[in-house]
Formats: structure tokens, C-alpha cells, sequence
């Protein structure tokens, strides 16, 4: 009797332990459930049904922007890098990701602007841009790196000249031919003019303040009649009075800005994250530099006597100008903010311009960090162009990035052919500069005067005017600007 009270207590008490065993794994069912029910409420999905970007950022510009992720994607921080311009980046993608990327945004109401071909830039870096009300948005692929950027603004516009159009090319004159001079400047810095066959022009740079005078005198000089030149478009490579400092002389002068007509400035802003890892120069210098830049789109007159346009240039964007075009190849979004050294150059645009089937690089002044990390993003067959100017003047000349590239005609925007200072001794320069011209068929520096090439060009045939002799001013005596140097940005 009590062998079989002990085993219906057994009994009875394996019951008990596998009701109250089913009651838990309810409790925890409905709990996973809940908990399942709870993160799919805490993903946003835009009007079309798909999943947006606000569960991987807390920027507010990408909350309504439809996601680019799948299994084994990577999303990165939302950076600012100046001129209301924030980039996402997107690690472990691949092309066909980016055309899926491309059909949600269309899904999703964003309305395509432009885009650079199936081809792309050689296969290297597709880019297509979209706009959605006040919402710009510029996509790019970087195929050797298997990522995807997703640059975003609401200030930002987009260039007519991103798309092609066939009114571009309509009567020309067959006898005009495209050419690019190297102008002769007072001291130092940067200034190519590109003559095109339409009479109209596209300006890199400038030089300094000093060189104003000069350049709209060279303008005027190559436009017929009592015509006023039409620039249709300034690049400004970076914010180094030495490359912009002519664009702000010219700005802040009436007597000079009704001299010339400009459809639109180019130039990428560099945001708060890079300039304080600047130590050559500090951020009020950069963003009083930056605001005389933007303030000039908001004095020029364009050739139809409307506003010029200011334009923010992404790596992989096309622009088209006559019969010639020019891709970005580099800017300061490709390198991370917490990457920047601490030179100022490394903010330069860098361009490709395609002219009569030929290549022209020009970099501005970029320094190591833009070289190292520009050759991750092309093969070197990329790099096999015909005209380069030298990068920073000569100084920025880094072996391994000239090794790297083929060259036939090379450019030195200083007076001398590259024999400046670097970080390291006179000496290092020389050799530097020495290497760099052996690799090269040929080169040419401004100090004997500006240096013409008309395309489509062959070696040895660039054109040398007469030095200046530099005493340019209205006056006879050297050019001396009103410029407060001390007043701050308004």
C-alpha cells in the first residue's frame, strides 16, 4: 500500500512538472513573439512599403530614404562633409545590388536626373543621381572596393550639364578647336582656361588675387568683339587662396564681375569633420575661405543675366560641356573623416577631362592620403592619360602614384619644373621631381609664360606666349588687392 502511494506521489508529480514545463515554453513563445512583434514596429518603412535607413542611422535627412542592405551588408555612420551634404556607406555590395538599389528609389517616387552609362567610369565607379522634392540624392558603386555611398542633401543641385544633350555640339565651326592654357601667374598657384569650340570657356582654379586682372584681360583676349566671355563652369579644386584666391578677388569687385558671365561654380565644401583635423590651417581660415567661394555663386551673373549655379561635384559624375566632358575621379567623401591627415591638399577635387579622345588629369593639390588611397579605386590602365598636370605645383610628387600611372605630356603649374620643398630635404624634391620627369615624354612649366595646347594635341606642339615679365596691373606697377585679409566671413 504504501510502495503505491510513493509511486502515484511519482506520478502525480511528473504531471506537475510537465504541465508547469508546457505553461513556461507558452510564456516563452508568446514572449519571443512579443518581442519579434516589438522590432518589426521599430522599423520605419517609407509610402511604398520599404525599409528605410532610420533603423541604422539617427540622421534625420536619411530617415525617409529607402534602405540598401541585405544579408552580409555592412552599414556604416552617416558623415557630414560640408554643404548640408551627409554620405552613408554601405560595405559588401555588389553592382547588381546597386541596380536593385536604383529600381526601390524609383519604386519608392525618387525621379533619376542623370547617370554616367552602363560602362560607367571604365567599370570602376557607376554613379546615378536622383531628386525627390527638395531631396537630392547621389548613388555610387566603387566595384573594386564592393561598396555602395548613398550621398544625401537638401541644399545640394544638381548640373543640367550631367546630361548630355545634342545642343551642346550644334553648329559648331569646324575650324574651332579646343584648347587648354596653363596661364602665366604672379607667384604661385594654379590657373587653366579651357577654350572651347562653342567660344565659351571652363575655368580650373584661377591663381591668387593677384592674378585677377590677368585673367580677365586673357578672357577677353580670346572672346570676339565686345562679347563678354561666358564661363560655363569654375571648378575650384580646394580652399587654398593660391587656387581660389583670383575668384575672389574678381567677386568682391563690381568693376570686375561685370567682366565675365558664369554659369556655374563647382566646388565640394569640406565639412566640419575635415577641417579640424587640419593643422595647417585653422577652421575660421577654412570657413572664411569656403564662404568667399559660395558667395560668388550668389554675385556672378550667368550668360543669360540670371544666377549662377553652385554645384557640389561626386566622384563617378559626368559633366558634359560642348564636345568635351569631364569625370570627378576623386573627393573628399572617399576618404573617412577619422582617416584625414593633416593636409589641407588632401580636400583637392580630383578631374579627368576627355577632350578629342584624349585624357587630362588634373589634381590639384592632392597629397599622400589622396594618392594612396585613389590607386584602391582604379587599375592603373585608368591612369594611362595623356596630359597630367603635376600635383601641389611639384611638391605632392609621391613615387609610388607616378609609378603607377603612364604620362606623356606633364604640366607644372610653378615657375620652375618642380624643384620645391616637401617634408623632407630640398634634395628629396629634386630627386622627387627628377623621377617624375624621366617617366614622362615631355613637360612644360609656366615660367617661360602660358603654356597652349590645342587638341587634338600631339607632342611637342604646345604653344609658349611671351612672359610677362610680371608687372601686370593697370598701372604698370605690381598688382596690390583691397582685400582685408583680417575681416572675417560675413
Amino acid at each position: 500500500m504504501k510502495k503505491n502511494k510513493v509511486m502515484l506521489a511519482v506520478l502525480i508529480g511528473v504531471i506537475v512538472v510537465l504541465l508547469l514545463g508546457a505553461a513556461l515554453l507558452v510564456v516563452l513563445q508568446n514572449g519571443m513573439l512579443s518581442a519579434e512583434t516589438v522590432k518589426k514596429k521599430t522599423l520605419t518603412y517609407n509610402e511604398s512599403g520599404h525599409q528605410t535607413f532610420a533603423e541604422f542611422t539617427s540622421v534625420e535627412i536619411f530617415k525617409d530614404i529607402p534602405a540598401l542592405y541585405r544579408e552580409g551588408a555592412m552599414v556604416g555612420m552617416a558623415e557630414d562633409y560640408g554643404s548640408d551634404n551627409y554620405l552613408l556607406s554601405v560595405d559588401a555590395t555588389t553592382k547588381e545590388d546597386y541596380d536593385n538599389y536604383l529600381q526601390i528609389l524609383e519604386e519608392s517616387g525618387f525621379k533619376k536626373h542623370s547617370d554616367n552609362g552602363e560602362e560607367g567610369m571604365a567599370g570602376f565607379i557607376y554613379t546615378s543621381n536622383y531628386t525627390k522634392g527638395d531631396l537630392v540624392l547621389t548613388i555610387t558603386h566603387m566595384s573594386r572596393l564592393e561598396k555602395t555611398t548613398v550621398s544625401a542633401s537638401k541644399t545640394m543641385k544638381l548640373s543640367e550639364h550631367l546630361v548630355y544633350k545634342d545642343e551642346y555640339v550644334a553648329n559648331l565651326d569646324e575650324s574651332a578647336k579646343t584648347k587648354v592654357h596653363m596661364l602665366e601667374l604672379n607667384e604661385h598657384g594654379s590657373s587653366f582656361v579651357i577654350e572651347l569650340r562653342n567660344g565659351h570657356f571652363i575655368l580650373e582654379d584661377g591663381g591668387t588675387l593677384r592674378d585677377a586682372l590677368y585673367l580677365l584681360d586673357y578672357l577677353e583676349e580670346l572672346t570676339p568683339g565686345d562679347e563678354i566671355p561666358v564661363i560655363e563652369a569654375w571648378f575650384i579644386s580646394h580652399a587654398h587662396g593660391d587656387h581660389h584666391g583670383a575668384i575672389r578677388e574678381i567677386m568682391l569687385k563690381p568693376e570686375l564681375s561685370s567682366r565675365i558671365r558664369v554659369n556655374g561654380i563647382y566646388f565640394v565644401e569640406p565639412g566640419k569633420g575635415a577641417t579640424d583635423h587640419f593643422m595647417s590651417n585653422t577652421t575660421e581660415e577654412v570657413d572664411q575661405n569656403v564662404w568667399y567661394i559660395k558667395q560668388s555663386a550668389n554675385t556672378f551673373k550667368n550668360g543669360d543675366g540670371g544666377a549662377c549655379g553652385f554645384y557640389r561635384p561626386q566622384i563617378g559624375q559626368r559633366y558634359y560641356f560642348c564636345d568635351m566632358s569631364i569625370e570627378v575621379v576623386f573627393t573628399i567623401e572617399q576618404i573617412k573623416l577619422s582617416a584625414f591627415s593633416n593636409d589641407f591638399n588632401d580636400t583637392s577635387t580630383w578631374l579627368m577631362h576627355n577632350i578629342e579622345g584624349q585624357t587630362f588629369l588634373c589634381g590639384g593639390d592632392g597629397a599622400e592620403t589622396e594618392c594612396t588611397t585613389i590607386m584602391k579605386y582604379f587599375d592603373r590602365e585608368y591612369f594611362d592619360v595623356d596630359i597630367f598636370s603635376s600635383l601641389h605645383h611639384g611638391i605632392n610628387v609621391y613615387n609610388y602614384f607616378t609609378d603607377y600611372m603612364t604620362v606623356d605630356t606633364l604640366l607644372y603649374t610653378s615657375w620652375r619644373a618642380g624643384s620645391i620643398w616637401t617634408n623632407g630635404t630640398w634634395q628629396e624634391a629634386i630627386e622627387q621631381n627628377e623621377h617624375l620627369r624621366n617617366v614622362v615624354t615631355e613637360y612644360y612649366h609656366r615660367g617661360d609664360g602660358t603654356v597652349i595646347l590645342t587638341f587634338p594635341y600631339k607632342i611637342g606642339s604646345a604653344e609658349i606666349a611671351a612672359p610677362c615679365d610680371w608687372r601686370y596691373s593697370e598701372d604698370g606697377k605690381p598688382y596690390r588687392s583691397t582685400f582685408d585679409w583680417n575681416s572675417p566671413a560675413k
